[in-house]
């Protein structure tokens, strides 16, 4: 019955898909309340949620308690009536998760990007992964509803392709067109949206639906990005400008930004500037074990930098908790802009050693003066998988909500 959401609708059919819409935001949730939210009559209400109910997508969670007389039916979506999978690409990491509908995940694949990641290679494990997943978990291949595909690079919506790849290791990734070749591949939809996006988007429903309308996810790693929701609406960039937050201005006599400013966020925090202030100052004689493990400092990789990080290098704290220090200042303009109750904060660089504490705390510190104004800063629930998890639920939504835009 899900499929059939989508497309034309009968009056009848888009009733169904707004009481499943309702269910699946607001459960557990009795039939007066979704009465009193529809407008239907109770009769209704009852005859069209027992279809839902009979074709496995609703049940009753038991959960509703009595007041004095018979218990109400609380109402909850059946998570495994279909199956998600959710795929982030990045240059650093490709992640495959397989998820219910309730955006658990069940199984996750992943692969290291390197240089045999070229875009054929990279999408063709996605496929093998997809497979793999089903199987291991006794899926068969009609109750995977599609593929949600979450992109950090610049990409060309309508046809499927990135625009830019530069940051990839490997090639073949101009003229792949990643939407076509998973559909042929899979026999299923797929769709595919800005990362950051999806990362607000999946907080949201995870988190947050029923109690907060506005929040605003930020991320930090290869760039800096922010995706908000309000309203409970998220707010999309046409205009390519979803990188926007990485180059606001910190310092006006600052470093140069690869975008050719002076002074951006992107300079002092991103994943690229960190690696680029590290080989700078062993350049100039200080200490760091990754000094030893290259022959050329300048093949010093990210992937090198990160496990540095983990291991708490001294020379690498030092530089990040510089970074965390100017991310801090941005969080701050950030905040004070869209006046938000809520940031998140995911990415690469958020579960590394200092990097949140010291931004959180710079934020914070900076936003004294207004005591009656107080906004949580807090990092992702699934940091390195919450890119994935907005990409199943974009999958989801196609189905029972209105697409992304």
């Amino acid at each position: 019955m899900i499929r059939d959401f989508v497309g034309y609708q009968s009056p009848k059919t888009k009733s169904l898909k707004l009481l499943y819409s309702l269910i699946r935001k607001l459960g557990p949730i009795k039939v007066s309340s979704l009465t009193e939210m529809t407008g239907y009559k109770h009769t209704t209400c009852v005859r069209l949620i027992d279809e839902l109910v009979q074709a496995g997508l609703v049940y009753d969670s038991g959960l509703g308690e009595s007041s004095g007389g018979r218990r109400p039916v609380m109402y909850v979506i059946n998570p495994t009536a279909f199956y998600l999978i959710g795929v982030e690409i990045t240059n650093l990491f490709t992640t495959v998760l397989l998820l219910d509908l309730n955006l658990k995940i069940l199984e996750t694949k992943k692969l290291k990007m390197d240089s045999q990641s070229t875009g054929e290679y990279t999408i063709d494990f996605v496929t093998k992964s997809v497979s793999e997943l089903l199987a291991r978990n006794h899926i068969q291949r009609e109750r995977l509803l599609g593929i949600g595909i979450g992109i950090l690079d610049p990409f060309d919506e309508e046809k499927g392709v990135m625009t830019n790849s530069d940051s990839f290791v490997a090639g073949g990734w101009e003229d792949l067109n990643i939407v076509d070749y998973l559909s042929e591949a899979n026999q299923c939809p797929v769709l595919i949206n800005n990362g950051t996006n999806l990362a607000a988007l999946a907080e949201y429903r995870l988190n947050y639906s029923k109690e907060n309308k506005n929040i605003v996810f930020v991320s930090s790693d290869m760039g800096i990005r922010c995706g908000m929701i309000q309203q409970g609406k998220l707010i999309s960039n046409k205009n390519e400008m979803d990188d926007a937050f990485g180059h606001m201005i910190i310092d006006i006599h600052g470093q140069r930004c690869s975008c050719g400013s002076y002074g951006c966020l992107q300079a002092y925090s991103s994943l690229p500037a960190i690696r680029e202030e590290v080989v700078k100052r062993i350049k100039r004689g200080e200490t760091s074990y990754l000094k030893d493990i290259v022959n050329d400092l300048e093949e010093i990789s990210y992937h090198q930098v990160l496990e540095a990080l983990e291991k708490e290098d001294p020379l690498c704290l030092e530089v990040i908790k510089e970074a965390a220090y100017y991310f801090g200042i941005g969080l701050t303009n950030l905040i004070y802009l869209v006046r938000t109750d809520i940031v998140i904060c995911g990415g690469t660089l958020v579960p590394k050693p200092l990097f949140f504490d010291v931004a959180s705390e710079i934020a914070q510190s900076r936003m004294k003066k207004y005591p009656n104004s107080p906004v949580k800063i807090i990092k992702s629930t699934t940091a390195y998988h919450i890119v994935a998890q907005g990409a199943g639920c974009m999958v989801l939504d196609y189905f029972t909500e209105e697409l992304l835009s």
